[in-house]
């Protein structure tokens, strides 16, 4: 790496990061002017929650875990056509078959890599921004589908074929930004 490429490098990321955070409080902001649902305590202090709230739980956490089953089973499904026996996690070799196995399976494994930090910032954030939080649910469990059907054409670069693939990072960090909003709104820092 030399000083340009670093630096461009960081410019990508932090614009990258600067899109997948600000879009998502940005909602959070008309989240709670609209729907006035910012806060996370009541006048005594006690922890309360939406009513809204159930829609983190149904999207986030019921609608995701049925969204990582599929793929979970579309590995299955692949282990018998590819014939890539349990407990191997992955095909060995350089064959079209094992390749497109890998692809499937890759699919599977980068969503469960990100999972639980999915889950555990949408609990969080949709505490205190439960429609955007599930809203952000509902684009992951879409982005995640499109990014691992893409994956699973057998060539790596199409995980980001369709449009909405890159929403699998904005929507994670969209998540991640409001459990920050969640975290300073229970301590009334924000």
């Amino acid at each position: 790496w030399n000083e340009v490429s670093l630096a461009s490098t960081k410019g990508t990321m932090l614009g990258f990061l600067a899109k997948g955070m600000g879009g998502a409080l940005a909602l959070a902001v008309a989240e709670s002017k609209f729907l006035q649902s910012s806060s996370v305590t009541d006048p005594s202090g006690a922890l309360t929650l939406n009513p809204l709230y159930a829609l983190v739980v149904g999207v986030n956490v019921v609608g995701s875990s049925f969204a990582l089953l599929s793929l979970g089973m579309k590995v299955g499904q692949a282990r018998k056509k590819y014939d890539v026996p349990l407990p191997k996690m992955y095909a060995e070799g350089d064959s079209k078959e094992a390749c497109m196995f890998n692809c499937v399976q890759r699919g599977h494994q980068q969503a469960l890599e990100t999972y639980t930090t999915f889950v555990a910032c949408s609990v969080i954030g949709g505490l205190r921004h439960p429609a955007t939080t599930a809203l952000l649910g509902l684009v992951y469990i879409i982005a995640r589908n499109k990014w691992a059907e893409g994956y699973a054409t057998g060539d790596p670069a199409n995980r980001y074929s369709s449009s909405w693939s890159k929403f699998v990072w904005h929507s994670l960090l969209g998540v991640a930004a409001l459990s920050v909003s969640a975290g300073l709104g229970i301590a009334k820092l924000a």
